[in-house]
């Protein structure tokens, strides 16, 4: 899950009049889903080949960054890209911050960092993240590794206090354990020592969003991962006291359905009461059943999600999707109000020809829709999903049918940037800077 800045989308989403409506036509998303009717929008127009991207008339694209390429540190550009964030640089630059997906597999290009940097000093854990410095004219002025020695960095999110954090998508034990989240700052200029965010717990994880004082947490586990939220003590400042901060993990549990299986058969548009139960053990040694968190939370009548993914935080509502939920296997998207305590899901996909395994998601400032990344089985596309369910096609990859991820605009809101991930190992992983008239799309037919 990556973000943009905050407070540039809330006052995009203001003046638009109606960005990220979600809220409110629901009662026509789940009438449309009920009667099997497909939901598609016009989005910017028709896909047109623009050599490696097909993208919609009148948006262009640059690649940036290549696997393998060198780095201002001399070493290679590492592979497997995933999430990503954006974060506001010196001199009108944009710094991103990306994650490498390695999970110690042979040929994978590592990330090197200093051995007293290094989380782990067992050297097949060769994941972490690269630092970008992007000028405004959409090149790369410098790039280098900033976290290293941790193991499968999927997703993850930024903070208010304008940091990445990682997550580690896989639990198991080197030299040190792993399965933890960590947070870089954007403005470390030399590898940070990485530093496990105990509190949030040790577990499969995938995105996390910052919301009123507490970090929400997905788990990329198929037919029981729970939804969490990690709620420290102290409201963190800086990058590196969340590591410090002790407080509670929590899971998400519906309030008249316990232990909820929501990846098949939940209703669209309907909303549900929620409340919070306390994993008591948010470290365990073990993520089998009974010790793993997930069977901690579903022991106390937690839901259960189908492959939680993407995930975002934007005027105090939560969005996530769900790889393989819904009927078709397709993927899920829902909406968490936690002021409001009620979950929503909000789109479910009948099939494959209109969305395909959504994964990583960010919003576009100036139209508020949901942008998602797909990780399908054939050709992958980022897709628009509007406010009133309507759902769109935005790119379709052409050189490399890898997923899409990373999503994340820039801090003024005018340029998307997105990475595909590349195999294991494979020297395909890009990221792409898209740019274009973001505030035309076409509105739906009536």
């Amino acid at each position: 899950m990556s973000t943009i800045d905050r407070r540039t989308f809330l006052r995009r989403g203001a003046a638009s009049g109606g960005a990220l409506a979600f809220a409110g036509p629901l009662q026509a998303l789940a009438a449309n889903a009920a009667a099997g009717r497909p939901v598609r929008g016009q989005g910017y127009g028709r896909l047109v080949a623009m050599g490696e991207l097909k993208l919609p008339r009148g948006f262009q694209y640059r690649v940036i960054s290549r696997a393998g390429r060198p780095m201002r540190d001399g070493n290679p550009t590492p592979g497997v890209f995933d999430g990503m964030a954006a974060f506001r640089g010196p001199g009108r630059t944009t710094v991103l911050i990306r994650n490498h997906e390695n999970r110690r597999l042979p040929g994978e290009v590592p990330v090197v960092v200093p051995a007293d940097k290094r989380y782990d000093s067992d050297p097949s854990y060769n994941a972490g993240n690269t630092k970008l410095v992007v000028s405004p004219g959409r090149r790369v002025l410098e790039s280098y590794a900033v976290l290293g020695g941790t193991s499968t960095n999927c997703a993850g999110g930024r903070t208010p206090w304008d940091s990445w954090i990682t997550c580690e998508e896989v639990f198991d034990q080197g030299q040190r354990p792993h399965g933890y989240a960590f947070e870089v700052s954007s403005r470390a200029i030399r590898p940070v020592l990485p530093q496990p965010i105990r509190g949030a717990g040790r577990f499969v994880h995938e995105a996390v969003a910052w919301l009123d004082g507490a970090l929400y947490e997905t788990e990329d586990r198929p037919g029981n991962a729970a939804l969490y939220r990690f709620v420290p003590g102290r409201r963190p400042r800086r990058a590196g006291d969340l590591a410090k901060a002790e407080g509670v993990l929590q899971a998400l549990r519906v309030t008249d359905r316990p232990n909820a299986k929501t990846g098949r058969g939940w209703p669209v548009g309907e909303r549900f009461a929620v409340e919070w139960v306390t994993i008591e053990d948010p470290e365990p040694d073990s993520d089998a059943d009974p010790l793993g968190v997930r069977f901690q939370a579903q022991a106390k009548g937690a839901a259960a999600f189908e492959r939680q993914e993407g995930m975002w935080a934007a005027r105090g509502r939560l969005f996530f999707d769900c790889t393989s939920g819904g009927a078709a296997g397709k993927g899920q998207v829902w909406m968490l109000d936690p002021r409001a305590r009620r979950l929503t899901l909000l789109y479910e996909s009948p099939g494959a020809e209109q969305l395909d395994s959504p994964d990583n998601m960010a919003v576009v400032p100036a139209t508020g829709d949901l942008m998602l990344c797909e990780d399908g089985s054939e050709s992958q596309f980022l897709r628009g999903l509007t406010g009133d369910g309507r759902i769109y096609p935005f790119a379709e990859s052409v050189a490399n049918n890898s997923e899409f991820c990373g999503a994340c605009f820039d801090p003024r809101g005018r340029t998307l940037f997105v990475n595909q991930q590349g195999g294991r190992p494979d020297p395909l992983a890009v990221t792409y800077a898209i740019w274009g008239p973001w505030d035309r799309r076409r509105r739906p037919r009536r």
